[in-house]
């Protein structure tokens, strides 16, 4: 499974986006070398740079679970691939943002209601008591939150806010507002093809709430889909009521 379905984790409590750290790692993957054998050339300093060992294996452990820990080969395919655009590409860092959010449900929540809600409203300023708020709320189906620290909560809402950043979700240093990421066609096809995955079809697609990583609206979406089929990798059609999507057979298998 690609989607973490939570509860919610403190797991990225530091490290933030890693996707110069991602890039590397992606690197050695498409010079052909196995997973394992980045995994001891990333532990061993070849790969990744910090000058600790308990650093490094920190990092791969954090993108091995985000990146190289799903069944789909297809997944680490995309990855080569956006990562041949380049470490700063569109390509690539919209597809290590779609994974960093699936990976963890504090996140993927954050995003897809919060930052969503707020946007959706007219509000771009976003703040690290947003965060704070939200823990406090799902701390009462999620008494695991009530055992972490508040230098813990303090440090988790700081680093996402600033991966998010990072991936262009966010903006500003100190004070942070929203903007809308960039969502090139490569990553918007990697993103419907997961929910093909999870089973989601038809018009459950343009109302799957895993668009609003992006920020996109129903109607956004249906433009991404009309893009992708002119383009031949879907069919797509849509009238008021009916949405009918075609996938590529080989999605299914």
């Amino acid at each position: 499974m690609i989607r973490d379905p939570g509860p919610y984790s403190s797991r990225y409590s530091s490290k933030g986006s890693l996707l110069t750290e991602a890039g590397n790692i992606i690197d050695g993957l498409s010079e052909g070398f196995s997973i394992e054998e980045v995994r001891r050339q990333s532990l061993d300093g070849t790969i990744l740079p910090q000058p600790t060992f308990a650093s490094r294996r920190k990092i791969w452990r954090d993108l091995h679970y985000r990146l190289l820990s799903h069944e789909p080969l297809w997944v680490e395919d995309s990855l080569k691939e956006a990562r041949r655009r380049g470490s700063q590409s569109p390509e690539f860092v919209s597809l290590i943002y779609l994974h960093y959010a699936l990976r963890d449900r504090l996140t993927y929540d954050f995003v897809t209601t919060i930052i969503w809600d707020k946007w959706q409203n007219g509000q771009t300023e976003i703040n690290r008591e947003d965060m704070l708020s939200l823990l406090d709320n799902a701390s009462r189906e999620q008494p695991q939150i009530h055992r972490w620290a508040e230098s813990t909560r303090l440090k988790l809402a700081g680093s996402i806010l600033t991966a998010l950043r990072d991936f262009g979700i966010l903006a500003g240093a100190q004070r942070k507002r929203i903007v809308r990421p960039v969502l090139p066609l490569s990553t918007a096809e990697h993103l419907l093809r997961i929910l093909i995955s999870e089973d989601v079809r038809g018009r459950q697609v343009l109302e799957d709430f895993t668009w609003r990583l992006f920020l996109c609206t129903q109607e956004d979406v249906a433009n991404v889909l009309g893009r992708l089929d002119q383009e031949k990798r879907i069919q797509f059609e849509r009238t008021e009521s009916i949405a009918v999507l075609q996938t590529p057979d080989a999605w299914n298998q």
